[in-house]
């Protein structure tokens, strides 16, 4: 009887165990510092690398990089990323498109700043 509840006790743990383990890939984040070149000012932003189209106004709205409400910046670099990472900036009004990957980490948006208030960033692995 020692033998079955000792095997019965291996076998839950390793379904526990199991059970705990994390779904699916990784979970990766890019960081992405975006400055303005005219003030100053500059902050980081961490992204999740999901495929996901962020707005750029809640990744850097609460930052030095606002003004009145409003996103301003000159430039975008990648501070931390896989090096399948690719992070695209998109601003439909402007015509703006600018990416960002592990060996293209510095892009400029525009002089002497943009207005960035309604613009997009999503980061996914290449290839996706």
């Amino acid at each position: 009887m020692q033998i079955t509840t000792a095997t019965a006790l291996v076998f839950s743990l390793l379904s526990s165990t199991g059970l705990a383990a994390p779904k699916g890939p990784p979970a990766y984040t890019a960081t992405i510092q975006l400055a303005n070149d005219q003030s100053g000012a500059n902050a980081n932003a961490v992204i999740p690398v999901d495929g996901v189209k962020r707005p750029v106004q809640e990744l850097w709205g609460h930052t030095s990089l606002a003004q009145h409400g409003l996103v301003f910046a000159s430039s975008a670099q990648l501070t931390v990323i896989e090096q399948t990472t690719v992070c695209t900036f998109t601003e439909e009004l402007h015509h703006l498109t600018a990416s960002l990957n592990a060996e293209d980490t510095y892009v400029t948006l525009g002089k002497p700043v943009v207005d960035l208030c309604s613009a997009y960033v999503v980061c996914e692995c290449e290839g996706m």
